[in-house]
């Protein structure tokens, strides 16, 4: 397999703990075991130790305690506010695609938005401020 491409694959459980990835023609066996909230991930000779966190289990770290930042490089695919919306705490305000995954950022507290800095399209970096909340 090529990291640039992953094609379509399925995981195939092989018995306790033991799982293989078929992708085509090609198959690759890896171990992965779970420990309370900690996953333990045996792939090609390295072991990965994947710990679970639920959305909203641990606080985010903004520099900007009025704002919503961009937490990784991605592209906005949504923007669900207007300056002068009041928003509920965990409303979601933008989405960001980031490594083919969609990122829904939230309100973290209760409040009106003051003002959206991006629209759809935008490309955005980490700690960039999207939006900022009275």
């Amino acid at each position: 397999m090529t990291d640039e491409l992953l094609p379509p694959f399925t995981v195939e459980p092989a018995g306790p703990g033991t799982y293989v990835l078929v992708a085509g023609e090609e198959r690759r066996v890896f171990h992965c075991v779970r420990d309370g909230s900690t996953i333990h991930l045996f792939w090609e000779g390295v072991a990965y130790r994947i710990e679970e966190q639920r959305e909203g289990a641990r606080p985010a770290h903004r520099r900007d305690q009025d704002g919503l930042e961009a937490t990784m490089p991605g592209k906005v695919i949504a923007v669900k506010a207007s300056p002068g919306q009041a928003v509920s705490k965990g409303d979601e305000v933008i989405v960001v695609e980031a490594m083919k995954m969609e990122n829904a950022l939230r309100a973290p507290r209760d409040g009106t938005i003051k003002t959206v800095a991006v629209k759809v399209g935008d490309m955005v970096g980490p700690g960039t401020v999207l939006v900022e909340l009275e």
